[in-house]
């Protein structure tokens, strides 16, 4: 039994997690060994993602106390059994080591819940579309990079078609003053 101390803390820790990070995901990796954990939790250390055991009934009662309710909402169906929770800031990274280990590890850990940029995906089915996500800030950039590039091409073509008619012009003074 966990005193009200502690869960107070546990609650306020959640609290900064969901505000200082963007994405998390819910897995199962209640069938993982000691050695396959390791390998989880050094992949979660080597990218800055944070790994927690959450116990279902401390995170209904966070998600309640810190007025979450449409997140309690959207997950009530899936906080059962044993679950544990990621954070990160990059929306494909968790996927990507989820991926991996399921690769390691016969299929494990599962997912449960994926949370990227207000929308949730539900289930493992969805590990292959979450692996190729990208964030808001990150399709804003690449569309930045695009229409840079595309604009540097028309003033480029904009440019060499003043030059070529100045020259054509220049070739067509010449000529007229050669003859004159």
């Amino acid at each position: 039994m966990i005193s009200k101390k502690i869960k107070i803390k546990i609650i306020n820790n959640f609290n900064k997690l969901f505000k200082n990070f963007n994405y998390y995901y819910i897995i199962d990796i209640s069938t993982y060994k000691s050695n396959q954990l390791f390998i989880l939790k050094k992949d979660c250390y080597k990218y800055n993602i944070k790994l927690f055991k959450i116990k279902n009934s401390l995170f209904k009662k966070f998600l309640i106390i810190t007025k979450k309710k449409k997140i309690l909402n959207n997950i009530s169906a899936i906080l059962k059994n044993n679950n544990s929770i990621m954070f990160s800031n990059s929306p494909n990274i968790i996927a990507n080591i989820i991926k991996k280990n399921k690769l390691l590890n016969n299929n494990y850990p599962i997912l449960k819940l994926a949370y990227i940029d207000d929308v949730y995906y539900y289930g493992d089915n969805n590990i292959d579309i979450l692996c190729n996500l990208k964030s808001k800030n990150e399709l804003i950039y690449y569309i930045i990079f695009i229409l840079k590039n595309k604009i540097i091409y028309f003033l480029n073509f904009i440019i060499n078609y003043k030059k070529i008619k100045i020259v054509n012009i220049n070739k067509l003074l010449f000529n007229k003053l050669k003859i004159n």
